[in-house]
């Protein structure tokens, strides 16, 4: 298993990359474009926070320092995502359980709007792949840790 980085300038030095000009303000547009939708999780119950920050810490990683570091400090997410970066992007295997039991019930939900609406099949065939492979990927690929 991989150290645990103790600081905030050790997982910046890990995980901090450059891009062009132009894809770093691509970048930085969706980023913060995603740290608003994590704000918004903060005050709308069911509206998930740190799914929405992860994916924008990831951006400012690649793109700006400064703010990738601010999104590891911020009082609000930062530490469920210094946790998720300092033990080497792995989340607690409670949590892979969790993650897995509402994509199960969201897709168990999404098929039954779906026949609802009368597909004859499609909808209902494609949401149960991704919610096969969304299952999969969580427990095949992102690491866990206890």
């Amino acid at each position: 298993m991989e150290e645990r980085l103790q600081s905030v300038d050790e997982v910046v030095d890990k995980y901090a990359r450059r891009s062009t000009p132009l894809m770093r303000k691509i970048y930085v547009f969706v980023g913060c474009l995603f740290v608003v939708f994590a704000i918004i999780g903060i005050w709308v119950p069911g509206w998930p926070t740190v799914s929405w920050a992860v994916p924008a810490a990831y951006l400012f990683s690649i793109s700006n320092e400064r703010l990738f570091r601010w999104s590891l400090t911020n009082r609000y997410f930062g530490s469920p995502l210094f946790d998720y970066y300092a033990t080497g992007k792995t989340i607690p295997k409670h949590a892979k359980y969790w993650i897995s039991v509402f994509i199960t019930i969201m897709s168990i939900f999404s098929i039954w709007i779906t026949t609802l609406a009368g597909d004859p099949g499609y909808g209902q065939a494609f949401i149960a792949v991704v919610w096969v492979i969304g299952v999969w990927w969580i427990f095949a690929k992102v690491g866990s840790r206890e």
